[in-house]
């Protein structure tokens, strides 16, 4: 590992992280490198560059032929997301491409765009996303999606992105929500058993045949069993019978549903509590000093917090299942936190009234841990997303 200034436990936590998804990218695609790898004559592992004072143009991390260019865990010079999720869905996918070069024997820019035997960036980039898990969120998954997507930026057929296009904000903006997603899906579907049904290993072997001077297009069609002309042209045929249409909504539905029961759990407390409150004792055993007004302040109280509590648990539901977090982000923590948050409102308003029915004048401040409940709950589940 090198690096323009990076800690040494940034340049360890790299490369432990490295190693792992090194050897995951190895295993699935059936490598062997002492046989398959061809490393430049001076070197014999993969170097890592921690980038901590540096930006590289567009940002990101960089693959070359033996190496990879990321930020560092500490890094400074850009707003680079470097928690271990997002960074190791962006290591994996560079990996992906150190060992794609490492079995042609050469880097996609050793070899001229017009050269048969150069690789095509969709394939690069496509094998890369769907090896990596998607550095751009995942390839389109319904019709609707794709058909959002080739409305706002054209009809582009992702196998004639042969060649890198020239570097700019729209085309930066376009990479990461139509080529790349575009790339992914046209691999997935080479991979997928409902599409080809190829594997890992077949997208390895073309790469090794490319080492061996083999052309990409005779070596895709010998792998892939479809050649490049006929993929490009029958992609969005293909793409019209393998896409469903559109998904059940099954996050709403079930977001929908979770926030309905968290209210109908308060309302219920709320409802109890009402009618067995001093509100409904006799005249005998009503609590001094509790009067129609008295009861009235503290139901209006305890209902706005309510719906303070479960407007919060049904935001934070909707963020956690629909922003636009991190990919490979987990979700679980954040989805427990609300869980946990809707309980100990739903505590804290069973309390209050357990101390109104009590006579206790405190109960008007007890549903005020609501509000606190809910910052706390706000300002974490911000950090977590």
């Amino acid at each position: 590992v090198y690096s323009d200034g990076a800690s040494t436990e940034a340049r360890r936590r790299l490369a432990s992280l490295a190693e792992e998804e090194w050897a995951t990218v190895i295993d699935a695609m059936g490598i062997d490198p002492a046989t398959m790898f061809r490393f430049p004559a001076d070197q014999d592992k993969v170097d890592l560059f921690a980038n901590r004072y540096n930006l590289l143009e567009g940002g990101g991390a960089r693959a070359y032929y033996a190496g990879v260019l990321i930020p560092s865990f500490d890094h400074e010079a850009g707003p680079e997301n470097t928690d271990v999720a997002a960074m190791r869905v962006t290591l994996k996918h560079e990996l992906v491409h150190v060992a794609e070069a490492l079995l042609k024997g050469r880097f996609v820019g050793d070899v001229a765009p017009t050269d048969p035997r150069r690789m095509p960036v969709w394939f690069s980039e496509g094998t890369a996303e769907a090896l990596s898990g998607g550095s751009t969120g995942g390839p389109p998954r319904t019709l609707d999606v794709m058909n959002g997507l080739i409305a706002r930026y054209g009809r582009i057929n992702p196998i004639a992105w042969r060649v890198d296009l020239p570097i700019s904000d729209e085309i930066l903006e376009a990479y990461s929500r139509y080529y790349y997603p575009m790339a992914h899906l046209a691999v997935d579907y080479l991979l997928d058993s409902k599409g080809l049904g190829r594997s890992p290993e077949d997208l390895a072997a073309v790469m090794s045949d490319m080492g061996n001077d083999v052309p990409f297009a005779e070596a895709f069609e010998s792998h892939i069993g479809i050649s490049q002309s006929d993929y490009e042209a029958q992609f969005f045929t293909l793409m019209d019978a393998y896409l469903p249409q559109s998904e059940f909504p099954f996050e709403a539905v079930g977001l929908g549903l979770a926030a309905l029961s968290a209210a109908g759990l308060v309302g219920g407390v709320v409802v109890w509590g009402m009618r067995r409150s001093p509100a409904s004792a006799s005249s005998a055993t009503a609590v001094p000093g509790w009067g129609r007004r008295a009861r009235g302040g503290f139901v209006t109280e305890l209902s706005i917090l309510a719906l303070v509590a479960v407007g919060l648990v049904a935001r934070a539901l909707f963020g956690i299942g629909f922003d636009d977090l991190p990919p490979g982000a987990n979700r679980t923590l954040g989805y427990a936190l609300t869980a946990g948050y809707c309980f100990v409102s739903v505590g804290i308003l069973a309390w209050a009234i357990r101390r109104w029915r009590g006579g206790s004048r405190s109960a008007y401040a007890i549903p005020l841990l609501v509000v606190a409940a809910s910052l706390i709950t706000a300002v974490l589940i911000d950090w977590i997303l």
